[in-house]
């Protein structure tokens, strides 16, 4: 066989070749060079490979350029689904910053993200309490008066108290106008929905009218839901994850009815691995894993006990 030279490529493709990544190889090791370049291909940046050896940007760059670098357009390829899969992953805390009213290249400067990334993210996953909480935040209407949870807790109780019962959202909307109280989608983003909201302020929600009753996507069913789709995958989903899951399917609803109905996807995601953490548990000691036992973190269902086992 010919021996390599040190300016040929010793390794033409890292596709069929196991790589343990969770290791990081000696320096100077053919495992090194390796992991480097594998890297390179999942879309690192020079900056980021540097940092984990601890060595400089130009010395990864001189590794790269005397063992074979990646093509350029598999690197650039692999650098936008990493962006985007990074900004997907704090996609809560992004959305936070838009309703606030920051512009998408602050908010992505801020989360060091990719501007593009971001607006792409911005565009799959706003809602429409989102977008509302977005134009109250713009508008300039009340100035820069920015509102404490305790400033809207009050108002709902002053709201209530003048109508002598708990106001519809669609009702505390109008006289929010017009006593220049907190907006409807200012309560809606900060308290992280309306019956939270009425609840947080020591108010009972009132009764679901008939409409609201059948309403199909129903906190429980949303919870049913999001578990078929975990056992199903195999795996907690990521938001973008269970996004392409549920494309085009009648019996799932879409992330964002998800996260109107259950919260942030991370509390969604905690809820789920909690679930997992006590089927996990339970199992092998020979104790049930049935739906009375995971209820005691939320209304599981024997699914998500599939899930843990599988």
């Amino acid at each position: 066989m010919t021996s390599q030279t040190a300016s040929s490529p010793i390794f033409d493709t890292t596709a069929d070749i196991d790589v343990d990544m969770d290791v990081v190889a000696a320096a100077g090791t053919p495992e090194r060079i390796l992991q480097i370049r594998v890297l390179r291909e999942r879309g690192w940046s020079l900056d980021e490979i540097a940092g984990r050896y601890g060595v400089s940007r130009e010395r990864v760059r001189q590794i790269l350029r005397a063992h074979g670098a990646p093509d350029p357009e598999i690197v650039a390829d692999a650098r936008r689904r990493r962006s985007e899969q990074l900004a997907e992953v704090r996609v809560d805390e992004l959305l936070a910053l838009w309703r606030s009213g920051a512009q998408t290249g602050s908010a992505a400067s801020e989360l060091g993200l990719q501007a593009a990334a971001c607006r792409s993210t911005i565009a799959r996953f706003a809602t429409d309490v989102d977008r509302a909480a977005r134009k109250a935040s713009m508008s300039g209407a009340r100035g820069s008066q920015q509102y404490s949870e305790r400033d809207i807790l009050v108002a709902l109780r002053a709201v209530a108290a003048g109508l002598g019962r708990v106001p519809a959202a669609k009702e505390y909307a109008m006289l929010a106008r017009g006593l220049e109280l907190p907006s409807l989608p200012t309560v809606l983003n900060r308290m992280g929905g309306w019956t939270r909201a009425v609840t947080a302020s020591g108010l009972k929600p009132r009764p679901a009218t008939g409409a609201r009753r059948r309403r199909r996507w129903t906190t429980t069913a949303c919870w049913a839901a999001v578990r078929r789709a975990a056992d199903e995958l195999q795996r907690i989903p990521t938001v973008v994850a269970y996004e392409r899951h549920a494309a085009g399917r009648d019996d799932l609803p879409s992330a964002a009815t998800l996260r109107n109905r259950l919260g942030r996807w991370s509390a969604i995601t905690a809820q789920l691995a909690a679930e997992r953490e006590l089927a996990h548990h339970a199992q092998p000691s020979g104790f049930p894993v049935g739906p009375a036992i995971v209820d005691a973190v939320g209304d599981a269902q024997p699914s998500a006990a599939r899930d843990a086992r599988s």
